[in-house]
């Protein structure tokens, strides 16, 4: 498990990590990344995520409770 919350334009969410200012397998484009989304298997727009800013659904993704 990563130490970030990572979320793609389509709304999948994973665990990974992000260092800032560094990036070897995406392209940076200010604060988002175009990468590899393993969730959705598709290549989209990354970003940082609050926990906050969680839907109910993507909290059970990650933590798996309510």
């Amino acid at each position: 498990m990563g130490d970030t919350i990572i979320e793609c334009g389509k709304g999948h969410v994973r665990w990974g990590t992000w260092v800032l200012g560094a990036s070897v397998t995406t392209i940076k484009l200010g604060p988002r990344r175009l990468g590899w989304c393993p969730v959705g298997r598709h290549v989209s727009l990354l970003r940082r995520t609050d926990e906050s800013q969680l839907t109910p659904a993507q909290r059970r993704e990650l933590f798996g409770d309510t």
